[in-house]
């Protein structure tokens, strides 16, 4: 393992933390959060629109029904997993001492 001498770590620079994550190639946590976000809402809308539609006997597509039901599903799980976990980051973020 090669520990990194202290003398070339890179400074750090006045900015919007945005700004510095744009910089390295990755995007912004918010983007990220935004983007999950947003595709929930879609996948709810469609798992929405299709039990309607069974209920009202208008779709005899039920395998696109299981597959909207199972996007809802696995949308919902990413949201839930990132929001624990960026609160577990803040946690463990405010229980440094300085």
């Amino acid at each position: 393992m090669y520990i990194v001498p202290l003398s070339n770590l890179p400074t750090v620079q006045s900015g919007s933390a945005g700004e510095t994550s744009a910089q390295s190639g990755g995007l912004p946590f918010r983007e990220v959060m935004q983007q999950a976000v947003q595709s929930l809402q879609e996948s709810q809308q469609a798992a929405a629109q299709d039990t309607y539609d069974l209920a009202y006997g208008n779709s005899a597509d039920l395998h696109t029904i299981m597959i909207h039901s199972a996007m809802e599903t696995t949308a919902v799980e990413t949201v839930v997993q990132l929001t624990s976990r960026a609160v577990s980051a803040y946690k463990e973020i405010m229980q440094m001492q300085i």
